[in-house]
């Protein structure tokens, strides 16, 4: 049994072989390679350790461009297998180098060579041949401009002239010899310019894309020749190309002209030139952090009787690689590694200890990684200052020297807090050490710096988003939908969770009488003063003669509360502390808004101060009472509590509907998911709800006579009241999901289905069966309006009809809130803020 299983063994590895041979892997290289792995196997089996390889044992073969035997099937991507083969050997893919210098001509049709000069005036020294076209030009005695083309025996002939031999001159020479052939004619003198040069004829063999002679001029030089023939191939040499001129050959290594920049090695063509371009030498491949990685051509030593077999290439040094590579992409401590194959085909790997050591032969792979360093003497700032980075430790020392110059900061930032990040040298973690910015600013505060310090710098923006809870909802929401922070607001946010914890811990707590309460983040020797400063000052109604400071810090007093007279003692003198919570008392019902204001059909509108106990009454009586004009039922009453309610659930409700909107498009099922339509739809409706201008209206009774005769009718006034007395109607608004929205004249006895049908009729997103009518008084009645199912009601003039939008296009959103009822609230708003427009 152990005999059959090695016939069949050995019989797949033949097979595998004639397949690797097919594929172009009968080089010597490969198949030295393959024969030894056969070698091995067979050893395995016979020992009783046979092992199945993968099928990707040997690297796959990618055919090359521009390969004969490949062009019958295209290869998606032109990898050649050089570039395989050092692929399979390290992670990283490397390109050939130089090669890309021809990428825009190896995958064309050749490209037509122009035979016109090139840009630029051609030099006296040109040397004139036959085929080259000249311009002659006379101006004096004779004014003529003509072509004249050298002919084959070498000799311009120019008319009224002795023909001349040009052949072999330069173009100063000739236009010295024409100048000598007219000094009989006085006033006379003669140009010479080239206008076309002669064609030469270059034969580019070997591994280039379109082989074979190509057409150019004397003024192209050798990367023209190759470029024209469609460009070197990955398996040609661009350190071995052949130039054979006259006999004799030159060998140019255009890596002298890819790295160096020597033209030298691009030399101009002639006549009957030769470009040869053999197969690729030997290569190596350098990787990992360097400036240009990629797979180098090598030289080839010479071959002589004394040469050993495997000495194929020169030797290169970690110095030589590293030219060939453009250097090291970082300085400092980097790990260079060598890898080589033995000559039993194995991958040995070696630290280079010696930089000048020749070890680096074809086959070889340099491996640069960098190391970490630690920093030294040096200090990063970060945050909201304007000199951002790296500082050196010597120059700031401390704290003081680093914000002596207070520029350094910029304009918005928090002042009562930064923190030092620091790392600890015992367990290896991170500390963070608050610090009172505006002490060291003014100088009463210093703190000494040490190796790799990061000097945090807040905004005023960050500290605030740091509590506040809609901000973050808001950024978390959109975090969860693929948003960036940066998409979001860039440096608006601590984006540090530790960080943030931090600067919480440390917070205290102002309320009351300040125009900016809330938390804020504070170090050891901050006082009142900076604390009220950054919350804005205290407001004109504050009562500084008691202000609370109560302690919930162990370290200064659990639970202790202090009061302080500020008329008696200065807030700059007074210490706060993380944890404390300062409360500024406000005095009793002084300096508030106490005005209201009334307008429309009244004869001295404007703004009215309030006391206690003002009524609306009283208010229309001040006003001068009302115009003959006046139309009383129709009055508008705003309340500015009722309008802040008001605008608190149109924006709940666009956050609804957004919430909504971002779990319909995370549906798992497809037809569940909004289309395009319906996404605009819902985003056009939560951006018109936050933008829409609240109202806060509630029904009052606005006639004089009836508020007189009932005194329970009369509504107290609150600060902030706006009444609006409208004009007497004479007509009836429809407006809406109708055709053509309209005000209608008012005619007793229409019906509200006759206003419909005046107005149009319904369009084709009407909600026929949520119809309402909206009275002069803000009240609203639904309306059946069907002629099934009608039911009277009495339209009065001023009342308006509303036809509201359909919701059915949204009904995917399920979660969401009754869109009828948003769509309704929103007709109203509408129509409110139209009449008090109309009359504006």
């Amino acid at each position: 049994m152990r005999s059959l299983f090695f016939i069949l063994c050995l019989m797949y590895l033949s097979v595998f072989a004639s397949f690797v041979q097919a594929q172009d892997y009968a080089q010597p290289e490969y198949m030295n390679v393959f024969a030894e792995n056969v070698q091995n196997e067979s050893q395995n089996i016979l020992s009783g350790n046979a092992r199945i390889k993968p099928a990707n044992a040997l690297p796959a073969y990618v055919p090359s461009a521009g390969n004969s035997r490949d062009n019958d099937v295209s290869p998606p991507v032109h990898v050649s297998r050089i570039e395989a083969y050092y692929a399979e050997r390290i992670i990283d893919e490397l390109p050939q180098f130089g090669y890309d210098i021809f990428v825009q001509t190896s995958d064309s049709a050749q490209t037509v060579p122009s035979f016109h000069l090139p840009a630029g005036a051609v030099q006296d020294d040109f040397i004139l041949n036959i085929g080259d076209q000249v311009k002659v030009t006379f101006r004096g005695q004779i004014n003529q401009s003509r072509m004249y083309q050298i002919g084959n025996d070498g000799q311009l002939i120019i008319d009224r002239f002795t023909p001349i031999s040009v052949a072999g001159k330069s173009v100063g020479a000739v236009q010295s010899q024409l100048q000598s052939m007219i000094a009989s004619m006085p006033n006379t003198d003669v140009f010479l310019s080239i206008d076309k040069v002669r064609q030469i004829g270059v034969l580019v063999i070997g591994n280039v894309a379109q082989p074979g002679r190509q057409n150019l001029t004397v003024f192209h030089s050798v990367l023209d020749a190759l470029s024209a023939a469609g460009g070197i191939k990955k398996d040609g040499s661009l350190r071995q190309v052949k130039l054979v001129r006259r006999g004799q050959t030159r060998m140019i290594d255009l890596y002298a002209l890819l790295l160096y920049g020597s033209d030298h090695m691009d030399m101009a063509l002639q006549d009957g030139d030769r470009l040869i371009v053999p197969p690729i030498g030997p290569t190596v491949a350098i990787s990992g952090n360097v400036k240009r990685p990629g797979v180098y051509e090598i030289r080839s030593d010479l071959q002589g009787m004394m040469h050993k077999p495997e000495e194929k290439s020169e030797v290169l040094t970690l110095q030589d690689m590293l030219n060939l590579a453009g250097g090291v992409l970082s300085p400092g401590q980097n790990r260079f590694v060598h890898l080589a194959l033995t000559s039993q085909g194995r991958e040995a790997v070696a630290d280079i200890e010696d930089p000048f050591e020749p070890v680096f032969r074809d086959g070889s792979i340099l491996s640069v990684s960098p190391t970490d360093e630690m920093r030294q003497g040096q200090i990063e700032v970060a945050g909201y200052t304007r000199k951002n980075g790296i500082h050196a430790l010597k120059k700031v020392p401390t704290l003081a020297n680093l914000f002596e110059d207070k520029t350094i900061l910029a304009g918005d930032a928090y002042p009562l807090i930064g923190v030092i990040e620091r790392e600890n040298t015992r367990n290896f973690g991170r500390e963070y050490k608050p610090f009172p910015l505006a002490l060291v600013l003014s100088g009463d505060y210093d703190l000494r710096l040490q190796d790799n310090d990061i000097v945090h710098v807040f905004s005023q923006s960050q500290i605030h988003n740091l509590f506040d809870k809609q901000p973050m909802l808001f950024k978390a929401m959109m975090i969860e939908q693929g948003s960036t922070l940066q998409d979001i607001s860039s440096g608006a946010y601590v984006d540090d969770p530790v960080m943030a914890d931090v600067l919480r811990e440390h917070s205290v707590f102002v309320k009351g009488a300040v125009r900016l309460p809330g938390n804020y983040p504070v170090a050891n020797g901050a006082t009142l003063e900076g604390v009220l400063a950054a919350a804005g000052g205290v407001s004109l109604d504050a009562n500084i003669s008691r202000v609370e400071i109560t302690s919930n810090n162990p370290k200064h007093g659990q639970h202790k509360r202090r009061s302080y007279d500020l008329k008696k003692n200065t807030s700059a003198s007074i210490p706060v502390y993380a944890g404390d919570t300062i409360r500024i008392n406000q005095k009793a019902r002084q300096l508030k808004n106490t005005t209201v204001l009334i307008a429309g059909e009244v004869l001295q509108p404007g703004e009215y101060n309030l006391m206690p106990g003002d009524t609306l009454l009283a208010l229309l009586s001040r006003a001068g009472g009302l115009t003959p004009e006046a139309y009383p039922d129709g009055a508008i009453f705003s309340r500015a509590r009722e309008r802040k309610i008001e605008e608190q659930q149109y924006q709940a409700a666009a956050r609804d509907l957004e919430r909504a909107l971002a779990v319909s498009l995370n549906d798992t099922d497809d037809r569940q998911r909004p289309n395009i339509d319906q996404v605009s739809m819902a985003r056009s409706l939560a951006k018109e709800l936050r933008d829409v201008q609240t109202v806060g209206r509630i029904t009052v009774e606005a006639s004089p006579d009836m508020l007189a005769s009932h005194p329970e009718l009369d509504v107290l006034l609150e600060p902030g009241d706006r009444i609006y007395i409208p004009k007497r109607p004479y007509n009836v608004r429809v407006r809406g999901e109708v055709l053509s929205p309209a005000n209608l004249q008012f005619k007793s006895g229409k019906t509200p289905h006759d206003y419909l049908m005046e107005a149009g009729g319904y369009t084709h997103y009407a909600d026929k069966s949520r119809t309402f009518v909206v009275f002069p008084d803000g009240s609203a009645q639904p309306l059946q309006v069907d002629r099934w199912n009608f039911k009277p009601v009495m339209v009065p003039p001023g009342a308006t009809i509303v036809v509201p939008r359909d919701p059915s296009p949204l009904d995917f959103m399920k979660t969401a809130k009754d869109i009828s009822e948003i769509f309704s609230n929103l007709a109203i708003t509408g129509i409110v803020i139209d009449d008090i427009r109309d009359d504006d």
